[in-house]
């Protein structure tokens, strides 16, 4: 008897996608964890989520690089009216404004923070001068 090891289009739950099985499963049929590739999915995975004050190194252990927002915080202290306690700033980087004393302001630029994958997804370095919020996902197969 043979089997389908290659599945490119709709298996028999209804997803679609390419989709190879271990010998002697059949792809078509099989659960997925006899599958050796599955790719039926465009969504990305929230993997991890953390904050940093400071530049460090987050290890990932992936062999793929991932896709990585960062949002870098800031008190907000220097925009005028504002009396609240701070947050994300986004579009980074925030330009704040503080009072120069004579009616008028002077603009000041916060570094944004950013994110650089290291070893093809093995780690990832986060530089920032502050509260830093990073999320990674998985590369979503397109």
């Amino acid at each position: 008897m043979s089997t389908r090891r290659v599945v490119i289009g709709k298996r028999a739950d209804g997803a679609y996608g390419i989709f190879v099985s271990k010998a002697g499963f059949d792809a078509y049929t099989t659960a997925d964890s006899n599958l050796l590739l599955n790719v039926s999915s465009k969504v990305s995975t929230l993997l991890l989520l953390g904050k940093v004050s400071s530049t460090q190194t987050i290890a990932l252990g992936l062999s793929r690089s991932p896709i990585v927002l960062v949002t870098t915080q800031n008190s907000l202290s220097g925009l005028p009216g504002y009396s609240g306690s701070g947050g994300p700033c986004r579009p980074s980087p925030l330009m704040s404004m503080t009072p120069d004393g004579s009616g008028g302001y002077v603009v000041g630029y916060t570094t944004p923070g950013t994110a650089t994958i290291n070893g093809n997804g093995a780690s990832m370095t986060v530089t920032c001068g502050g509260p830093t919020v990073y999320a990674v996902y998985s590369k979503a197969f397109t």
